[in-house]
């Protein structure tokens, strides 16, 4: 003889669901960030750019130097990767400025960059973006491992030398808890619309090594923060799938990945309005050319 379930069980049980239920709905509203930190992990509100291989018409070899004389051209260091497979050299320089009398030290390349941040967060979150972090030197980053070698990254592997990464953060949000406010969301999530990439995603600890950090911005330029946001991947991923010697066309720009020759020579399209050409530290040079 089966044993009838109790009305009153039945209700008790569906109490406790519900409790739990607000109780989630009530904690994940309290913490935004860890709902925020998942749908970046699944990589939800993306819209993946197209990388369509292409073959430009009357491609050319220019030496670096010829290249270096062009007004349409600008060397920068904005695609270098770094992590411990791919150290600087001791005697790396990086190309830096000041930002706006700021003490902030930062790469050239990204000046203007960060500055269209910077505003952009002013103006739809009304919170200052603040630098807690910037360029390091060889010796300076000696000092943050040594003093926390589970923390900081070896000398020679952290991006900070070279002027491109920064830690950002908000007054009293610095941290894991800048993902708490408004304005480390909008960095996290539209950054890349100004250059710039969370360098160690949620979703890259595989690949980059590094856990998750929202506060490290990286800059990377144009269209090359789109492709990585959009297409999920992170910056050991973006550059190890451009093959070597192919053209890709993506965003209105036209992107290229080479080893220069025996001549310290690169090919570029005959005819064309800009060019930025940055090294990528594994000795090939990535061009990206705006027709």
């Amino acid at each position: 003889m089966k044993k009838k379930v109790r009305p009153a069980l039945i209700v008790s049980v569906c109490i406790c669901i519900a409790l739990i239920v607000a109780a989630l709905a009530a904690f994940l509203l309290l913490n935004p960030q860890y709902t925020f930190a998942a749908g970046e992990y699944i990589g939800v509100n993306r819209k993946k750019v197209e990388m369509t291989k292409v073959s430009p018409g009357g491609l050319c070899s220019f030496t670096l130097d010829e290249l270096g004389g062009d007004p349409r051209v600008r060397f920068d260091q904005s695609l270098m990767l770094v992590n411990k497979e791919h150290p600087l050299s001791y005697g790396f320089s990086p190309e830096l400025a000041e930002y706006r009398d700021t003490g902030v030290m930062m790469n050239t390349c990204m000046t203007e960059a960060y500055a269209s941040l910077s505003a952009a967060v002013a103006e739809k979150t009304g919170e200052r973006l603040l630098v807690s972090s910037d360029y390091r030197t060889y010796e300076q980053q000696k000092e943050e491992y040594d003093a926390s070698p589970t923390v900081a990254t070896v000398p020679g592997a952290s991006e900070h030398q070279t002027g491109l990464a920064l830690d950002v953060y908000v007054k009293y949000y610095a941290s894991y808890g800048f993902l708490k406010t408004e304005a480390g969301r909008f960095v996290n999530s539209e950054c890349g619309k100004y250059g710039f990439i969370i360098r160690y995603p949620v979703y890259g600890e595989d690949e980059t090594g590094i856990a998750f950090e929202p506060w490290h911005i990286r800059y990377v330029g144009m269209p090359h923060a789109d492709i990585i946001y959009n297409n999920h991947i992170t910056l050991e991923g973006y550059i190890g799938s451009l093959e070597k010697g192919a053209w890709y066309e993506a965003g209105g720009y036209l992107i290229s990945r080479q080893d220069p020759g025996e001549d310290s020579s690169l090919q570029l399209p005959g005819e064309y309005g800009a060019a930025v050409i940055s090294p990528d530290n594994t000795g090939a040079y990535i061009i990206t050319v705006k027709p």
